[in-house]
């Protein structure tokens, strides 16, 4: 995020094919926007980024699936899973408005869900 007086404003990238993020995307909020298929967000090598190192993915097309996947397997915490490898949003009609932010806190990346009333966010162990 970027500082502007008290307020802080996100960069914004929305990505149209798969993405592998690095250090440098610390901060942003990704989404799908306008993608034309399946978009796959990979976070970061662990090696690579501090502790509090975080980023977020927002789903916006109703016709895409969006997946976010760790650099290594069994490091997302999310919803009634410790040990995760990606969670997606790809049930037919529950795509869009759906989201999460990722935060690395030395152990595995905590995840904060975004989701939508009745969507079903999908985890893969």
């Amino acid at each position: 995020m970027l500082g502007y007086g008290s307020d802080a404003l996100y960069t914004i990238e929305a990505k149209t094919a798969s993405y592998r993020m690095t250090y440098l995307d610390a901060g942003k909020l990704f989404t799908n926007r306008a993608a034309a298929g399946a978009v796959t967000f990979t976070l970061p090598p662990t090696a690579d980024i501090p502790v509090g190192w975080s980023v977020t993915v927002f789903s916006c097309v109703l016709a895409q699936d969006v997946t976010v996947a760790s650099h290594a397997v069994d490091t997302v915490t999310t919803f009634n899973d410790l040990t995760a490898d990606s969670i997606a949003w790809s049930t037919v009609s529950e795509r869009a408005g759906n989201g999460a932010r990722f935060t690395w806190d030395g152990t595995g990346w905590l995840t904060e869900l975004f989701t939508g009333e009745t969507s079903t966010t999908t985890v893969a162990t």
